[in-house]
């Protein structure tokens, strides 16, 4: 079972990944003020989050999300040889 400090560092991860991922659209649509900002808030989270769970922790959760969005631990092969 996983401990609670690791469940919470993979929420955290979880949001800092969307936050990403929405600094990345306001980019491509021309915020790139906002996306600069919204970036410097996720670095200021980062830093809070590592003050709650060592930043050993909270690498190591954002390693498990990016996988699980791409599936990096999949089975399967690649999706280009996929049917």
């Amino acid at each position: 079972m996983v401990n609670e400090g690791i469940d919470r560092a993979r929420i955290a991860a979880i949001w800092m990944v969307q936050g990403a991922v929405l600094a990345r659209l306001l980019r491509a649509h021309g915020r790139e003020a906002h996306a600069t900002h919204l970036e410097a808030a996720l670095n200021e989270v980062a830093k809070i989050i590592s003050g709650e769970v060592d930043r050993e922790s909270l690498a190591q959760a954002m390693s498990f999300v990016t996988d699980q969005m791409w599936g990096c631990d999949s089975s399967e092969t690649d999706s280009r040889t996929r049917h």
